[in-house]
């Protein structure tokens, strides 16, 4: 509780508590002692009754043989107890007889006789031997009942005492939590706020300073609020504008451009496979000239609108409309995925012939997309497929042009079956402790892949990580290895597999935050995240700060599965960046009501950062990321003049092979490596450009 302060609160009532505590002790205290000086003047007026009274009675027997009965008068009184000392001394201060009483036990304690001690003072009384003075009677009170009533007196103080320190503590303790209600109502709200919650507060508090605090905040989160949606709206209409196509609501071929671009630019690190499509609506003219440029525009919303049914269950797959009568389907996807896709979007284009369509519903063609192709010669291999089907049969016999060295159906399932047979047989089930040792055998299978984000000030902000997927000397595309583990009914494990790899390579990092990716499928399956938050917290002392991220399509598919994934993220001190931000050309409110760190900027918009109206849309985007306290990344930078833009953006990460080449973490780790070794990751360990690549 010290460690991470006190709230205003509890450092109120401890202090309203310790003054009433001194105030009601002090005094109790002062009642005790105004008891024992009342006690004190008691038995000192006790004693002198006692002297007069006695020295008059045993008068008469001051001649020597009448000592005896003076001194068996004493006795008796003695004898009662409430005295201490008798002692009668003649003039010459000789004594003639004394009476003490021997010191007994108290019942009362003998700190509190020590605190407060009882002093009877000793009274004396002159005894006369008719005109003569015969002596001095001195007689001192005993303390025993004076110490039982001032313990009884204390007692019966301290119980009333105690009952009006609670009742007062009670009255203190409502007052202030009535009082500060509204202060806690403005924490959760300063709380809402950093998690991109913005509520108002609707407490008047009846203390005016904090009715002031209430209200400036609620006008600050106001103003939030309004330049959150006036920024959001400015740039989903830059959006629609530069982007979307005004008739189907679909991305338009500047958008087609822009994700092709991105495409190609990840398949040196991925070495994903993607296949373009081309759709064309081949009577779109006849339509126009026969029965008006109305029934054409529907006749294109009717194919947007089937194309779309169709690619509905296809989260990774984009329909773009690229001209007035064409549409484009890009997708990174398996063989088998491909082939499914020609013959059920064959089949639906089929079936929507009919006479009113001269040459056909529509036309359609796929290829494979070659490393480092031109989209304009893609597009040229696509439009000559169009034009040999349509001679070879009018009715639309589709062809698939399929990439080369293809693994089949059975070489996959054995491929896979190394993966993620051996976390089911000894991974799974192994305790935490041997999880290190048992991973060994995977670096014949996996290699983890590091590339740094690096901030404003020259330093790493985190350092992304991504497994490659191998097989004796070939590198597998990620993409073809996940969606044929899901197909086999092997994606969980192979997800897990992963995982475990990744955590056992990043135990000898240290203190530098390292990101790791988490797949969409792996993010809505709720028996992964619970094992994966659960095999991180049982190997958390072994491992760096942990990032994740995760892509902005799963948090539009589902974002009660996201939010509740980022907040246990959160709560165990995870961090969290959205990448891809902005690839959907939808709403940016989502973002405000998710708890995460940094928002990656979609490729897509990076590779078209010289466009002026680019800019202008990722420079809103920026502010508003901003504007809610989230921190933007631009990544895959290839040129300095990305760079140099990105800069004046004022962005407040950067990543790509212009800076720093994504990095084999083998590299890092000495041949030598012993268990107890561990490193810092420096921007000195990665390999930056060479001057050609800068440029």
């Amino acid at each position: 509780m010290v460690k991470n302060g006190m709230s205003l609160k509890l450092q109120l009532f401890l202090l309203i508590s310790c003054l009433s505590i001194l105030n009601f002790g002090f005094g109790l205290y002062n009642n005790i002692s105004s008891m024992k000086g009342y006690l004190n003047n008691q038995l000192a007026s006790h004693a002198q009754g006692a002297a007069h009274s006695l020295g008059l009675s045993i008068s008469p027997y001051m001649h020597e043989k009448g000592l005896v009965v003076a001194e068996t008068m004493t006795n008796a009184i003695f004898d009662s107890g409430y005295y201490q000392v008798i002692q009668f001394s003649d003039n010459d201060h000789a004594v003639q007889f004394q009476r003490t009483n021997p010191s007994v036990s108290l019942s009362v304690p003998s700190w509190f006789i020590a605190l407060f001690p009882l002093n009877p003072p000793t009274m004396s009384s002159e005894v006369n031997d008719g005109w003569r003075v015969a002596g001095t009677l001195e007689v001192q009170s005993h303390v025993g009942t004076s110490y039982n009533s001032l313990w009884q007196y204390a007692l019966t103080s301290l119980s009333t005492t105690l009952v009006q320190l609670l009742i007062a503590l009670l009255i203190a303790y409502f007052i202030l939590k009535a009082v500060l209600t509204p202060l806690k109502a403005i924490e959760q709200q300063a709380n809402f706020a950093a998690k991109k919650h913005f509520t108002t507060n609707s407490i008047t508090p009846f203390t005016t300073e904090l009715k002031v605090v209430v209200n400036v905040v609620n006008r600050m989160v106001e103003n939030i609020q309004r330049a959150f949606n006036e920024q959001t709206t400015l740039a989903e209409s830059l959006a629609k504008q530069a982007y979307i196509d005004p008739l189907t609501e679909l991305p338009n071929r500047r958008s087609l451009l822009k994700k092709f671009e991105s495409i190609q630019s990840q398949f040196e690190q991925h070495g994903n496979r993607s296949y373009l499509a081309l759709i064309s609506m081949s009577s779109l003219k006849s339509v126009n000239d026969k029965q008006g440029y109305a029934h054409g525009d529907a006749y294109i919303q009717l194919g947007a609108d089937v194309i779309c049914k169709h690619l509905k269950s296809m989260h990774d797959a984009q329909l773009y409309r690229i001209s007035g009568s064409e549409f484009a389907l890009i997708s990174p996807m398996t063989e088998d995925a491909i082939k499914l896709v020609d013959k059920n979007l064959t089949d639906i284009l089929a079936t929507e012939d009919n006479e009113e369509f001269e040459y056909g519903f529509a036309k359609y063609a796929v290829t494979c997309i070659e490393p480092h192709e031109m989209i304009v010669d893609t597009l040229k291999r696509l439009d000559t497929q169009l034009i040999a089907n349509s001679y070879l049969d009018k009715t639309t016999k589709l062809s698939t042009l399929q990439p080369k060295n293809n693994h089949s159906r059975e070489e996959w399932t054995h491929i896979l079956t190394q993966f993620t047979e051996y976390f089911i047989n000894e991974l799974n089930h192994c305790k935490t402790e041997d999880l290190a040792l048992k991973c060994i055998p995977l670096d014949k299978i996996f290699d983890l892949m590091l590339q740094p984000v690096i901030g404003n000030n020259q330093s790493i902000i985190y350092v992304e990580s991504f497994v490659r997927f191998k097989l004796e000397d070939e590198t597998l595309p990620t993409i073809e290895v996940y969606a044929m583990a899901d197909k086999l009914g092997i994606l969980l494990e192979l997800e897990q597999a992963v995982t475990c790899f990744i955590f056992y390579k990043l135990r000898h990092i240290k203190k530098t935050r390292i990101a790791i990716n988490i797949s969409n499928s792996a993010l809505q399956n709720p028996i992964f995240t619970h094992w994966l938050f659960n095999l991180y917290q049982k190997s958390q002392k072994n491992l760096p700060p942990l990032l994740y991220e995760i892509n902005e399509s799963s948090v539009i598919l589902s974002l009660d599965s996201t939010s509740a994934f980022i907040n246990t993220a959160k709560a165990l001190n995870i961090g969290i960046t959205i990448e891809n931000f902005g690839a959907n050309l939808n709403s940016f409110h989502y973002i405000r009501n998710l708890n995460v760190d940094f928002t990656k900027i979609d490729p897509c918009f990076v590779h078209d950062i010289d466009q002026a109206d680019t800019r202008f849309f990722v420079q809103t985007v920026t502010q508003i990321c901003h504007g809610i306290g989230l921190k933007v990344i631009a990544a895959q930078l290839e040129t300095a003049a990305m760079i140099g833009i990105f800069s004046n953006i004022h962005v407040d990460g950067l990543q790509g092979n212009c800076l720093y080449a994504v990095q084999n973490l083998t590299t890092l780790i000495p041949v030598t490596l012993d268990s107890s070794w561990s490193c810092t990751l420096q921007l000195s360990d990665f390999c930056p450009p060479s001057n050609h690549e800068a440029e």
